[in-house]
């Protein structure tokens, strides 16, 4: 540690008079099937690119995308930050090269030039990297970014990125097309992912100091040689795309005290229960005998056990501290906001698949005037993290959530309403679940997919579910879609509506489309399905931000008003008055553990009767048992005393009479 603090002090001194000459980065899109990325590493890139590392003269980061093989290895092994990074540059072919964050043609003089060129250029930042592979396999990186003392720069949208990157790979047979079975600076893993980490930036002269903590699951153990990985870093402005600085040094393998630990979740609703693994090491000899955990981060000792669980009662993010020790030293790890517990603000969840930096313009015009849910209060998902766009411009958006993760059931759950903008560009489509989708409405959710390149969305699950009989090719929308229903207005398309897809449904299907594709086919450009004691599935074609605004606020309010009902709490009116029928809605969620929600519309007043039976028929619950106003209504069931299994609820209303005005009964499965 001493000899460390001394090498980064001369730096400091060495570097105050002379600046941070930049080392170039580049990095580079290719396939195990492409046959042009083959034939260019045979000609002139891999010897040059191996020369120029060894070298010194630039760092190297390999991204295999999903084309023309789908299948390449090395993109399965790191598929979602591989697809960021190419959604930031808008990659489209393979091979594509890009030094210092731009994009230049694929030749040996163009690369060369590129690098020399960013080489040359001031830097005002230096990185420091420190990597340590511990023998449990955990991986630990401290990154420290030093910034020159005489810098001025103005800095935006700054963020460092660090990736693992796998410096030979070899193969025993070629794992694509193109024959070849030896690949050069894969990258295996960003951290803690391509989004990177919001940088803050230090003041001419100091330092900012970021520590990494990667605990590597069984595909990545099994598939990657420790032994050969190096660590790649830079900073990076997203919006311009210029790196300012890279650095890369090998990995060290080190024996010391780390603590280390991860858990079982980190993302889920209110209460969230999360059990924690300790990974901690130590040096050989020695073993871990102490563990000091703080779930909240509060200062208070929650757990002293090595493998403890928590629950989370309370919604927020929350930082665990692990302090671990061995009988004569400790060592603390803090990962900030590591934990996610969710609470809903809305009734609807509306989840964004539109990537800001390439719709910088339609995507605030489309949310900011709710062209999306119109008149509806919402909470939103973003599955692009945080982008840079405040939804909260809105005032119709209670939350926004901005997680570039697959949303949890229980989440999801939370929303007895989904619309789900879709785009299928830049990664969002790697968090759709077509199976949970069709869970989620079986159970009694509704559900609205609107996106282009519906084709990929409405896989089999969904194409089972609402019997489609077929999906077109990528159609572009030029006319307006012509509303099938009275209270639908036609949408018109604004420019550059392309890649969408329409469908046909079977005979036998209890799909009714709402929406046609405005030619003589039989296709349609939306449909909606609700079974019996299901909730609502919904499909719209069309990129959903290339339509006029007014009339798409108009559809979707429509549609989530009607074919998506929700009734509010109780005690509060239905926004269109009194329920003109008696109505027992379908308890949602359902299945369900340990609770969920009845609602109910009763036209008049009267006495009221909701009972909950088991399959003999016996009582096991009587959740209301008194007169009520008419109106519509919600009560919730808690089922914690009540075993797995089904279970029906009778409501009975009775009039000043005496006499039954209603009876009706619905099933509930609960699953512990």
């Amino acid at each position: 540690m001493k000899k460390t603090t001394t090498l980064f002090l001369v730096l400091l001194i060495s570097t105050a008079s002379f600046a941070f000459p930049r080392l170039s980065i580049l990095e580079r899109y290719t396939n195990a099937g492409c046959a042009p990325c083959a034939s260019m590493n045979n000609a002139w890139y891999t010897n040059a690119t191996l020369n120029m590392v060894a070298g010194k003269l630039m760092t190297h980061l390999v991204y295999n995308v999903d084309w023309p093989s789908a299948s390449d290895p090395m993109f399965l092994l790191n598929s979602f930050d591989n697809n960021i990074r190419r959604g930031l540059y808008a990659v489209n072919s393979v091979p594509w090269l890009v030094v210092n964050g731009s994009t230049i043609s694929g030749s040996q003089s163009a690369l060369e030039a590129a690098v020399n060129s960013g080489n040359s250029a001031y830097s005002p930042f230096n990185i420091l990297i420190k990597p340590e592979l511990f023998p449990n396999n955990v991986i630990n990186v401290k990154v420290t970014v030093i910034r020159d003392t005489g810098d001025v720069t103005t800095f935006e949208k700054t963020r460092l990125f660090v990736a693992l990157t796998e410096k030979t790979i070899r193969y025993p047979a070629p794992p694509g097309s193109n024959g070849e079975t030896v690949f050069y600076s894969i990258s295996r893993k960003m951290l803690p992912d391509a989004k990177g980490t919001a940088l803050d930036i230090p003041a001419p002269g100091d330092s900012v100091t970021y520590e990494f903590l990667y605990l590597p699951p069984a595909n990545f153990t099994s598939l990657v040689n420790f032994d050969s990985l190096r660590i790649v870093s830079f900073i990076q402005r997203t919006d311009t795309k210029l790196i300012y600085q890279s650095a890369a040094v090998d990995i060290e393998r080190t024996s010391r005290l780390n603590s280390a630990f991860a858990a079982s979740r980190t993302l889920g609703a209110v209460p969230l229960t999360v059990d924690f693994t300790d990974y901690s090491s130590t040096t050989q000899g020695s073993n871990v005998n102490s563990w000091q955990w703080d779930f909240d981060n509060d200062g208070t000792v929650d757990a002293t056990t090595q493998n403890p669980s928590y629950t989370y009662n309370s919604g927020g993010a929350f930082s665990v501290k692990l302090v671990a020790g061995d009988g004569s030293s400790y060592h603390t790890r803090i990962l900030s906001g590591y934990i996610n517990s969710i609470e809903a603000g809305a009734d609807i969840l509306v989840v964004n698949g539109i990537e800001y930096a390439t719709y910088p313009a339609e995507m605030p015009n489309f949310y900011n005037n709710s062209a999306g849910f119109g008149e509806h209060n919402v909470d939103v998902w973003d599955l692009f993290g945080d982008q840079g766009f405040d939804y909260k411009n809105n005032p119709k958006v209670d939350k926004a959530l901005y997680f570039n993760r697959a949303i949890p059931t229980d989440i999801l759950n939370l929303y007895p309403r989904v619309v789900w903008f879709g785009n299928n560009y830049g990664g969002d489509f790697a968090f759709w679940n077509a199976q949970q989708v069709v869970d989620y409405v079986t159970s009694g959710g509704h559900f609205l997919l609107a996106t282009r390149q519906g084709g990929d969305f409405l896989t089999s699950p969904i194409i089972n579910y609402a019997g489609i009989q077929a999906v077109t090719g990528l159609i572009d929308i030029t006319t307006p879609l012509l509303p099938l229903h009275d209270s639908l207005v036609s949408m018109a398309p604004l420019a550059n509506n392309t890649r969408n897809q329409f469908v046909t449904l079977l005979p036998t299907s209890e799909g009714v489309a709402i929406f046609d594709d405005n030619n003589t086919t039989n296709y349609y450009a939306g449909f909606r399905i609700r079974k019996d004691g299901h909730g609502a599935f919904i499909y719209i074609a069309g990129r959903p931000y290339r339509f006029d605004n007014t009339t798409s606020a108009y559809n979707y309010d429509f549609i989530i008003r009607n074919w998506m009902p929700y009734s509010p709490p109780v005690g509060v009116e239905d926004a269109e008055g009194i329920p003109v029928d008696f109505d027992l809605g379908q308890n949602y969620p359902n299945p369900f553990n340990p609770a969920t929600i009845i609602n109910y519309s009763l036209p008049i007043s009267g006495k009221v009767s909701l009972k909950v039976y088991d399959l003999l028929g016996r009582e096991v619950a009587v959740l209301v048992d008194q007169a009520q106003e008419s109106g519509s209504h919600s009560v919730k069931m808690d089922a914690s005393a009540l075993n797995s299994g089904i279970y029906f609820y009778t409501l009975s209303v009775y009039g000043e009479n005496g006499a039954q005005q209603f009876n009706g009964t619905k099933k509930a499965l609960l699953l512990k």
